[in-house]
C-alpha cells in the first residue's frame, strides 16, 4: 500500500508515547513493504540530531507556537497564511504521493481544516488513530484568548486585543469532521470519545503497544528483601507523583520499613517539581527518594531491570499506559491506579497490584505485601511478562493497523 501518515509531532522532535507509536508503526509497515510517507510539523526541525529520511517531511505549521510572546501578533498577521500553506502542502503531498489511505495520528494544535481536507481528498479512505482528546477540544487560539495571561508583560496587550480576537473566532465556524474510521488504543478511549459525542461510523480497538523484544530479553536482578521502586514519566500533578512519594513516607513511618528507595525519573512542570522536592526535604525522606532527569528511550530496556517495582500513580484517566507495558515486559512488578486505559492492562492480584488514585496509604499497603511475600512478586512478575508479550506487542498493533488500512484502501 501507499500510505500517508499525518501527525503533529514525530520523533525525535516529539512529546510522548503517542508520537512514538506513529514512528514505530511507520517503521513496521515499511519493513513489510508498504510505502509510508509521514507529513508532520516543523516543531523541532532545527535541532534534529541527524537529517530525516526522505519519507519524513516536516513542513506543516502548528496553530500556535509553544510559550511564544508572538502568538497574539501571529493571530492577526499570519494565522490565515499559515493555514493556507498547510492546506497547500497537504494537497500537493496527496497529488504527488497518491496514497491509497491516510492515517491521522495526533492532530492537537493543528486547525481542523487540515483533517477536513484529508477527508475531502480521500473520501472514505481516512482513518484516525485516536490516542488523545484533540477531537473534543477547542482550538488552541480559542484556549489562548480565553485564558488569563501568564506573563505580566503580555497581560495588558492580551486584555485589549481579546474582544477583537473573540469576534474573529466567532465568525469562523470550525469544519465538521466525518471521522468515518477510527482506531482506539483502548476500550476506555473508545467509550470516552463516544461519551463526548464522537461516534465514528466504523471503529475498532487496536491496543497500544511496545516493541517487547528488548524488554523481554532483559535480565532481572535477584529479588532482594529490600525494595527498589521506580516512577518514570512526566512530573505533573495529574500523574500523581506526590502519591508515590507520600506512599513511601507512609511505609517508612507507619510500617518502619527503611530498606526502600524510590527513584523518580522524568522532567515536567517546574513548580510541581519544586513542590515535590520541598515535600521530600520537609518529610525527611531524602535518603528514600532520588530524582533523575528523563532518560532516552534507548536506555529503558537496561534501566527497568535495576528496579523491583514500578509505581504508576496516575490520577488522570490516561488513554493507555506505555510505561506499564515496558515494566511488565521487563519483569518488573507494577503497583498502579487502574484508571483509564490502564484498567485494561492491570489485573489486580493477577499481573499487578492496584490502589485508588490519591491514596498513599493504600499504595503503602500494597508495597508492604510485596515486601512480605517475595513469592507474590515472582508470580506477578511472570504473569506481567506474559501479558505484555501476548497482548501489547508492537507486531500485533502493526498487523492490526495494516489489516484495517487494507480494508479501506482502494
Amino acid at each position: 500500500m501507499k500510505l500517508l501518515f499525518l501527525t503533529n509531532f514525530y520523533p525525535p522532535a516529539s512529546r510522548g508515547g503517542y508520537e512514538q507509536w506513529c514512528q514505530e508503526v511507520t517503521d513496521g509497515l515499511r519493513s513489510r513493504g508498504h510505502d509510508v510517507l509521514v507529513l508532520t510539523s516543523t516543531h523541532g526541525r532545527g535541532s534534529l540530531p541527524e537529517p530525516d529520511p526522505a519519507w519524513v517531511r516536516r513542513g506543516l505549521h502548528l496553530e500556535m507556537e509553544f510559550a511564544s510572546l508572538r502568538n497574539a501578533f501571529h493571530f492577526f498577521t499570519s494565522r490565515k497564511r499559515r493555514e493556507r500553506e498547510n492546506l497547500t502542502l497537504l494537497r500537493q503531498t496527496v497529488e504527488t504521493h497518491r496514497p491509497e489511505a491516510i492515517l491521522l495520528w495526533g492532530m492537537w494544535n493543528f486547525l481542523r481544516s487540515l483533517p477536513a481536507l484529508a477527508e475531502e481528498l480521500l473520501p472514505g479512505r481516512v482513518a484516525y488513530y485516536v490516542g488523545d482528546y484533540w477531537l473534543t477540544l477547542p482550538s488552541q487560539f480559542a484556549n489562548y484568548w480565553n485564558a488569563p495571561a501568564r506573563n505580566p508583560l503580555t497581560g495588558l496587550p492580551k486584555l485589549l486585543l481579546r474582544p477583537f480576537a473573540r469576534r474573529i473566532l466567532a465568525r469562523e465556524p470550525r469544519p465538521v469532521l466525518k471521522v468515518e474510521h477510527a482506531l482506539f488504543p483502548s476500550a476506555f478511549m473508545q467509550a470516552e470519545l463516544q461519551r463526548k459525542g464522537v461516534t465514528p461510523r466504523h471503529s475498532k480497538i487496536i491496543y497500544g503497544a511496545i516493541d517487547t523484544r528488548p524488554y523481554l530479553a532483559s535480565q532481572r536482578t535477584v529479588l532482594r528483601s529490600s525494595l527498589s521502586l521506580l516512577y518514570i514519566g512526566r512530573l505533573t500533578r495529574e500523574k500523581g507523583v506526590h502519591t508515590a512519594i507520600e506512599g513511601v513516607g507512609h511505609i517508612v513511618r507507619h510500617y518502619g520499613v527503611e530498606n526502600v528507595k524510590l527513584t523518580v525519573i522524568g522532567d515536567g512542570d517546574a513548580d510541581y517539581v519544586r513542590t515535590l522536592r520541598e515535600f521530600v526535604a520537609r518529610a525527611r525522606l531524602a535518603s528514600f527518594v532520588d530524582f533523575l532527569p528523563a532518560q532516552p528511550k534507548e536506555a529503558l530496556p537496561s534501566l527497568y531491570p535495576r528496579f523491583d517495582i514500578l509505581i504508576f500513580p496516575s490520577i488522570w484517566a490516561e488513554p493507555f499506559g506505555r510505561v506499564i507495558v515496558e515494566a511488565m515486559a521487563s519483569g518488573v512488578v507494577v503497583v498502579g491506579t487502574a484508571v483509564g486505559g490502564a484498567a485494561e492492562i492491570l489485573a489486580d492480584g493477577e499481573n499487578a497490584l492496584t490502589f485508588p488514585p490519591n491514596e498513599p496509604e493504600a499504595l503503602s499497603r500494597q508495597l508492604k505485601r510485596l515486601i512480605d511475600s517475595p513469592s507474590l512478586r515472582e508470580r506477578l512478575a511472570e504473569k506481567a511478562r506474559q501479558t505484555a508479550a501476548e497482548k501489547f506487542d508492537l507486531l500485533r498493533m502493526t498487523a492490526g493497523i495494516e489489516s484495517y488500512l487494507q480494508g479501506i484502501a482502494q
